[in-house]
């Protein structure tokens, strides 16, 4: 336990910083994680890439068959009605071996191998039967090229096909398997060490007491955090108290990349949080943002890991997790680029008019007149998080906004990587 003598003080009050501001104070005080893992594709869905992934080969490897038909010659289907004596048949994987000539041609069938000769590949669907299955009548003019994807056409061999600090998705881990990446390199997880404050917090399992609360904010934060990317490392409830809140930061400090905090970073009698981290020796970002909910959320560096404060009030906290644990977890990752943006959509209800802070309102998606727009709902306020949870994404209300109904734009919140 730290000295009480020569105790430095807590950060004094601090003027508001902008949502911007704070965010952009946030990411400089961030390195991304220099670990890297080797994983199978199995278990790289969510990742981040650490390193451009290359193509081996090119893609396609051959020239492909875009369609079921009849690989021919263009120069015997210059006009509708040609007649064409088919003298193979090339399946996908299966090549025919040969060249096509005059007045011949092959069948192929989509991801097939065009055979030498050909140059154009007719649709089954234009193809009428003769006298018997090998020779057909081409109903349309046909163009040279025409459904064939020729050899490295959509990727050259030793082109980047995956960019590092890219999250691999479906998508991304069906290119790296096409391109034989079997085992990428990975961003190790950024590791989250949860620790909630206060006296009056008692596990869900209890019964409250009064003036007691059960320990939602550890369950809310740790399952936001993990489904953006992070390992969860908990730690026990911190008392009020300074001294037991920096010795519970000095147990996690060295095993996680982010602390977050929850509880006592307002400027109470009771909110120890800021006092700690100074006597821990920690370097204070920012302390207070333009934000509703949300205002004490506090941001600092203790050597290497940084440190989240967010306000115990659960709404407060969910919505500052939003706001700047997640961005915090995918720089750390070293996602490209990580942000939120705003989209404008219609309202649908009504909005009052808007204090001094940005505001950041639950919503639902819905059918407006002219297509998508959201719904606010309604809360009973920060502590609302039975309310707020029913909500599917966020209205961003500008500070001193005026009041807003139906068929107003209302801007909501988009996350973006990449």
């Amino acid at each position: 336990m730290l000295s009480d003598q020569a105790e430095p003080k807590a950060t004094p009050k601090t003027p508001l910083l902008s949502i911007p501001d704070a965010l952009a104070l946030m990411h400089g005080a961030i390195t991304p994680i220099a670990d890297v893992d080797f994983v199978a594709l199995a278990d790289a869905a969510g990742r981040v890439l650490a390193a451009h992934a290359y193509a081996d080969v090119d893609q396609p490897a051959f020239d492909r068959s875009m369609m079921d038909g009849v690989a021919v010659r263009s120069a015997d289907c210059a006009a509708a009605g040609a007649i064409i004596h088919v003298v193979g048949q090339a399946p996908a994987g299966a090549p025919w071996h040969g060249v096509v000539g005059q007045g011949q041609g092959v069948r192929v069938m989509t991801g097939g191998i065009v055979p030498p000769g050909a140059n154009a590949v007719v649709p089954v669907e234009r193809i009428a039967a003769v006298d018997d299955a090998d020779t057909v009548r081409i109903e349309e003019v046909v163009i040279a090229e025409q459904h064939i994807a020729r050899t490295g056409s959509e990727v050259r061999r030793g082109a980047i096909v995956v960019r590092a600090g890219s999250r691999l998705d479906g998508e991304r881990l069906g290119v790296l398997a096409a391109f034989g990446v079997a085992r990428p390199s990975v961003a190790r997880r950024p590791r989250v060490g949860i620790l909630p404050t206060g006296d009056e917090i008692v596990p869900a399992e209890s019964i409250p007491g009064p003036g007691q609360v059960r320990d939602s904010n550890r369950w809310s934060l740790a399952a936001l955090a993990s489904s953006w990317g992070a390992e969860v490392v908990h730690e026990a409830v911190a008392a009020d108290r300074k001294e037991a809140i920096g010795d519970a930061i000095g147990r996690i400090v060295d095993l996680v990349d982010v602390i977050v905090l929850s509880g006592g970073v307002s400027m109470g009698d009771y909110d120890h949080v800021a006092s700690a981290l100074a006597r821990r020796g920690a370097t204070t970002v920012f302390h207070r943002v333009k934000l509703r909910p949300g205002k004490p959320v506090l941001c600092a560096r203790l050597g290497d890991t940084l440190v989240l404060g967010l306000p115990g009030n659960p709404v407060s906290s969910v919505v500052a997790a939003h706001l700047f644990l997640r961005p915090a977890i995918a720089a750390l990752a070293g996602v490209s680029a990580p942000r939120w943006c705003r989209l404008s959509v219609d309202l649908v209800g009504d909005l009052p008019a808007n204090g001094m802070r940005d505001a950041m309102l639950a919503a639902r998606w819905c059918q407006g007149p002219h297509g998508l727009a959201v719904t606010p709902l309604q809360t009973a306020g920060s502590a609302d998080l039975a309310a707020f949870a029913h909500g599917q994404v966020m209205i961003a209300q500008n500070a001193k906004a005026p009041a807003q109904s139906t068929g107003d734009r209302v801007d909501v919140l988009v996350w973006v990587e990449g």
